[in-house]
């Protein structure tokens, strides 16, 4: 949900279905501790090849042509990333 890449989870279940309305995604688990379910399988970002990279809002620079790479707009505060979230909803 447009969290910066510091702030996103090491690890998460993959191969389920279920869909979250309240986050608009799939489901995940809550901790990265916390065992997947039976038939998904757990997916490390710490491992080689592995990634939760993808683009992120964390940038500092007010030039968006100067972002780094993969940084394509400014760091939202919890609120403005669910106000975001509630919008995209209703499209």
């Amino acid at each position: 949900m447009l969290v910066p890449h510091a702030k996103r989870p090491m690890s998460f279940c993959v191969g389920s279905r279920a869909f979250d309305p309240v986050n608009v995604g799939l489901a995940t688990k809550a901790q990265s501790s916390e065992s997947c379910a039976a038939g998904l399988t757990n997916f490390d970002v710490s491992l080689l090849g592995n990634s939760n990279r993808g683009h992120s809002f964390e940038g500092k620079e007010t030039d968006l042509r100067k972002l780094p790479p993969g940084i394509i707009g400014p760091e939202l505060t919890d609120a403005e990333r669910r106000a975001l979230v509630e919008y995209l909803k209703t499209l």
